[in-house]
């Protein structure tokens, strides 16, 4: 290998472990949840479902996508229910919360 190449993909591979350094501690910040995604996030833990906050906001934002990609609610709800280990009733109030608040416009 030629001194030239070997000094190009040294400053590649520097410039790339530089440049995933710098974007490391930006993407690491949480994003504060608004007043609507606190108030379905309480909903849904009211009704049982289990997880943190943040496993419960992305149950919702799921029911919303699959709601917005055409499956009914008895999928979601089924679907939901297997991948959290969580039971039909409180996966039905997740559904309804995110249908409610986070995903209104969406199909039924």
């Amino acid at each position: 290998m030629s001194v030239k190449i070997r000094l190009t993909a040294g400053v590649v591979a520097v410039v790339s472990a530089l440049s995933v350094a710098a974007a490391g501690p930006a993407s690491a910040w949480p994003m504060p949840f608004t007043p609507e995604q606190q108030r379905f996030i309480n909903q849904a833990r009211n009704a049982g479902f289990p997880g943190d906050d943040d496993a419960i906001m992305q149950a919702g934002l799921q029911a919303c996508q699959m709601a917005f990609s055409g499956q009914s609610r008895p999928d979601v709800v089924g679907a939901l229910a297997g991948q959290y280990g969580a039971d039909a009733g409180p996966t039905g109030a997740l559904a309804k919360a995110a249908h409610g608040i986070l995903c209104t416009s969406a199909p039924n």
